[in-house]
């Protein structure tokens, strides 16, 4: 609806107003505005349609008959407006309608695709609609109502809201130790007795710079690797293969690392965090069903199998791909 038509349809409703009230002032009442505003509307409504429709007197006000026939003609669509208007300030408080969440591929599969059908069943007026992607992109343009991602987030409007710090780990599996053997010391990866598995910067197109965190202290440690990938699950299967070294997260790892089918290589210097957040397009009149969806989010990383972590902050993050993501940051 453009300017000029949400003038005609102001004009229409304080017309409406008038003939119900009979009076500028109690119209003005009803309306939240004041008389000479009501006067004016109306003065501006007839100008427009070039029609006389209201009586004045000093004691009264009354519709002409084309004012009659006008109120008659739209009394129905602007009661329709209003109960448009009425739902769509309901609907804002109830859990329905479609949802569409832009999450990492692996992410999704980990800890949202087991517990989906719970979402579902408990919200049987929503449909929901998951999209795997390597990228946030935009949010709004390409139609989303929030997204899932690792790293910590790029300059935009949107609202980024932190839900989960997790540990960064690095692992080998026993069979890459019983070759190799267990490096001792962090910087024993610069050998070139170890392979280390590395992971493309989309940003760059180069290998993201590995690096490790005790206290305050930060590492930097330049790895050898034969093997490069784009793709987190290849790193896991390589990885669980025995063919390297590889820096993950610790989310969806208990039973690899319970099982003894990876180990963690250097449990005193994991103290690098990586985040996990939401983002959404407004911190104003957030939808129910993106509120019950969060809620179901933050909810599934609790009961996930892993250390608990608090949500801490860090000067220095945002630079490695993840194992669970491939976005533009530091894991």
């Amino acid at each position: 609806m453009d300017e000029v038509d949400g003038r005609l349809v102001g004009g229409l409703v304080v017309l409406a107003a008038v003939a119900n009230a009979r009076s500028f002032g109690k119209a003005a009442e009803r309306l939240g505005m004041t008389q000479s505003g009501v006067s004016k509307a109306i003065a501006k409504l007839e100008a427009r349609l070039d029609t006389r429709l209201v009586h004045r007197t000093s004691r009264a006000v009354d519709l002409t008959e084309e004012g009659r026939a006008l109120c008659e003609r739209v009394a129905q669509h602007l009661a329709g407006i209003g109960e448009a208007a009425a739902e769509t300030s309901k609907s804002r408080g109830a859990i329905r309608g479609r949802l569409r969440v832009n999450v990492d591929p692996l992410f999704s599969r980990i800890v949202l695709s087991p517990k989906l059908s719970e979402f579902l069943l408990q919200n049987p007026a929503m449909e929901l609609r998951i999209e795997t992607r390597d990228r946030i992109a935009d949010l709004v343009s390409d139609g989303f109502d929030l997204a899932v991602r690792f790293g910590e987030p790029a300059p935009s409007a949107l609202i980024a809201r932190r839900i989960l710090d997790a540990r960064v780990l690095t692992v080998a599996s026993p069979a890459y130790i019983r070759r190799h053997g267990r490096p001792a010391h962090p910087a024993d990866l610069a050998s070139d007795a170890h392979q280390c598995i590395l992971a493309i910067d989309p940003a760059t197109g180069r290998p993201f710079d590995w690096e490790f965190w005790r206290g305050g202290e930060v590492l930097p440690v330049a790895v050898n690797g034969r093997l490069t990938v784009t793709d987190s699950g290849t790193k896991l299967g390589a990885c669980l293969a025995g063919f390297g070294i590889a820096q993950v997260i610790d989310l969806g790892l208990d039973d690899h690392l319970k099982g003894g089918a990876l180990v963690e290589l250097f449990p005193d210097w994991s103290d690098e965090r990586y985040p996990l957040y939401v983002f959404y397009p407004s911190r104003n009149h957030v939808p129910a069903k993106v509120r019950s969806f969060i809620d179901f989010v933050t909810d599934s990383l609790s009961r996930q199998p892993r250390t608990a972590l608090p949500v801490v902050s860090s000067a220095k993050r945002g630079k490695r791909e993840p194992l669970i993501a491939v976005t533009a940051g530091r894991r």
